[in-house]
């Protein structure tokens, strides 16, 4: 008889990223200032094209965190993230920085923000650390640089 995997559900949210919004709100407000105070035409369009981008990626990081549900599954080999399916052989890292876990894909150098999440329990990151001593993927903890 076959034995099945058990699938775990872990609790997690989008990181708040509160150093990318702090950088994206000084961008912005620079641009705002620059664009009130006036400036020649070519540094205008430059400045309300910044301002533009900046708040766009504001806009976007704060809807991610409240609007949109992350979700984490654990299934035997498998680990779905947001419908997404990794195996421990596609993952080249695994990356712990307290509450926040990045899973960095082979042939990438900075862990995508779709695989990096926020633990709503901390315990739950034992799971993870089993899942990939299992699986043999290497775990690094400590800060990691995550691409928007």
């Amino acid at each position: 008889m076959e034995k099945k995997a058990s699938i775990r559900n872990i609790q997690v949210q989008y990181p708040l990223g509160t150093r990318q919004i702090s950088g994206f709100l000084l961008l912005f407000l620079l641009s705002l200032g620059n664009v009130i105070h006036g400036a020649e035409h070519f540094v205008l369009y430059a400045q309300a094209g910044v301002m533009t981008l900046s708040g766009g990626c504001l806009v976007y990081l704060l809807v991610r965190r409240k609007a949109l549900k992350a979700e984490l599954t654990l299934a035997g080999n498998r680990l779905t993230v947001n419908g997404l399916t990794i195996t421990g052989d596609s993952l080249l890292e695994l990356r712990i920085n307290r509450g926040l876990i990045g899973l960095l894909p082979r042939g990438k150098r900075i862990v995508p923000v779709r695989l990096c999440l926020d633990l709503k329990d901390r315990s739950a990151g034992l799971l993870l650390l089993r899942w990939a001593e299992k699986q043999g993927v290497p775990v690094r903890q400590g800060s990691f640089m995550r691409w928007l």
